[in-house]
């Protein structure tokens, strides 16, 4: 989950492999074998647009009755510009239970940029002293204007909703009113059958250490990616940019793109839902795998491409990239 999972490290392996050699022709050198390691981490999470429903209840209570597991129908759209800015729409019904759904906010789960803290552990961006840019909700807020049974007068209750990123597979997710800590009017654990999310503008950066050849080079790099994400079939589709400054060897100082794909894994997943006070199951922190192509430019003195295979840690923000590949000078 690109970020794709919760908020602690994360490992994004990179492996870029070259393309048969390059054949030579008029003034074009052969190409040279390229190895580094890139480690750098998320710093900004860009725009995101959420649609999501279903589903089934798994357990949960109306009104201070608890109702039995039945099917369950909702729809959420939610777009996350930046910081601060949620907006979006909702339905719900449950049995002869209905509430339309007015998103005007969220409840963050990571700000960006963070802080390490350690090597697993980081400190969000604090938008009262720091300058913050992005956000990835850990629910998303609003007003429910429901209506209990046929007849009854609606009646306006603040909500929240889990956002389908801290639990894929196709959840199950919280559905909770917040008036009340201890005995909110609306408690719902439901799955949900349908969610993607629509990543724009997710920014990474780190340094790179490694070899051209027999030279030892380094510098830093940038990577800027868009994303379409099925939460359900836990895949999605990656295209975007990257480049390479301040290298040692200025013939790497390159730019170019990246199209690929990326498939969600439960090996080493673990259960996240006590980090943040929700029901046990209703949040689990995974990792991925990505592979695709690359091609980088330098001016007109040289040319890198390849594939790429890349592996998320569990969860995914930090990241540590292998490169294996080839550059060609001209």
């Amino acid at each position: 989950m690109k970020p794709e999972r919760i908020i602690v490290a994360g490992v994004l392996c990179l492996l870029l492999i070259a393309s048969p050699a390059f054949a030579s022709s008029g003034s074009a050198k052969p190409s040279q074998p390229l190895s580094l390691t890139l480690q750098g981490m998320i710093m900004n999470a860009g725009n995101q647009n959420y649609a999501f429903g279903g589903g089934h209840l798994v357990q949960g209570s109306l009104f201070g009755n608890a109702i039995p597991p039945a099917k369950v129908s909702f729809d959420i759209d939610a777009a996350v510009h930046g910081l601060q800015s949620v907006s979006g729409w909702g339905f719900l019904q449950v049995g002869g239970f209905s509430a339309r759904i007015s998103i005007t906010g969220a409840i963050p789960a990571a700000i960006f940029p963070i802080t390490v803290t350690s090597p697993t552990t980081f400190s969000n961006c604090d938008p009262t002293t720091q300058t913050c840019n992005s956000e990835i909700p850990l629910f998303f807020t609003g007003i429910a204007t429901v209506q209990s049974k046929l007849g009854s007068s609606p009646a306006q209750i603040p909500i929240a909703i889990e956002s389908p990123y801290w639990n894929p597979f196709g959840g199950p997710i919280v559905i909770t009113s917040l008036d009340s800590a201890k005995h909110p009017s609306i408690f719902l654990v439901v799955s949900y059958d349908s969610a993607t999310i629509y990543w724009a503008g997710v920014q990474l950066q780190g340094e790179i250490s490694g070899s051209l050849g027999t030279e030892s080079v380094a510098g830093s790099y940038g990577q800027t990616v868009t994303s379409w994400e099925n939460l359900v079939s836990a895949s999605e589709s990656d295209w975007g940019s990257i480049a390479f400054v301040g290298m040692t060897d200025p013939i790497l100082n390159a730019n170019g793109g990246l199209l690929g794909h990326t498939t969600f894994s439960l090996a080493g997943s673990f259960d996240c839902a006590p980090e943040f006070g929700l029901p046990e199951g209703t949040c689990t922190a995974t990792g991925a795998t990505s592979d695709g192509s690359f091609w980088m430019v330098a001016g007109h003195s040289s040319l890198i491409r390849g594939t790429y295979h890349t592996v998320w840690s569990v969860p995914s923000l930090f990241t540590m990239t292998t490169v294996m590949g080839a550059v060609t000078t001209f």
